[in-house]
């Protein structure tokens, strides 16, 4: 029955553009990822945009996606990479509209904001890539796939308090290294509110 079968055979299936194939991929992470985005963003309608757009993004992508088993990875990256976007459009439509109270006259900056958004996660990516191996990898495992504390000890076979002390350290180089950008520091606070 094709709704038992794994991903990596969906996977294969959606590349063949079959879209049943797809229907049960939606189905299999639809309120897993809703509730990961919704814990973020606390807006319903937003979250559900953001959910639509990660599995529109899913099917217009589907001849890129090299089969790696499960698709959760790839589909909490994709969350946590668009709620980063969200994240940032989402102070930035605060402040231009509290500008245009001010100002009473409309103006619109769409392309502007999609250039911030890209060049933040990019050089939040690049600062992450030049974390030590272990702390890179639990900070990814944390923030990316959404993994536990348990979960990560388990699979690299640490402790919960060294995960958690490299989570800590991923953190404070990153609060460290970006500092110099105040915008950059304010986003990041907010991402991360749950643990300042």
């Amino acid at each position: 029955m094709i709704t038992n079968l794994a991903d990596d055979e969906l996977l294969r299936r959606i590349q063949m553009d079959d879209q049943q194939a797809f229907s049960i991929i939606v189905y299999r992470y639809n309120v897993r990822l809703y509730k990961i985005v919704y814990g973020r963003v606390r807006m319903e309608d937003d979250a559900k945009d953001i959910i639509q757009e990660i599995f529109i993004s899913l099917w217009n992508n589907r001849h890129q996606i090299q089969s790696c088993g499960a698709l959760y990875p790839y589909l909490s990256k994709s969350v946590f990479y668009a709620i980063i976007d969200w994240q940032l459009l989402h102070k930035k439509n605060i402040s231009r509209h509290h500008i245009l109270l001010e100002k009473d006259e409309p103006s619109v900056f769409p392309i502007e904001n999609q250039v911030i958004a890209n060049e933040l996660r990019q050089e939040l990516m690049e600062e992450v890539e030049k974390m030590p191996y272990t702390t890179r990898t639990v900070f990814q495992m944390s923030r990316i796939d959404q993994k536990s504390v348990k979960e990560i000890a388990v699979v690299l076979s640490l402790s919960e308090q060294t995960v958690k002390n490299n989570i800590s350290t991923a953190l404070k180089l990153l609060r460290s290294r970006m500092a110099s950008d105040k915008f950059a520091l304010l986003f990041f606070c907010i991402l991360f509110k749950n643990i300042f």
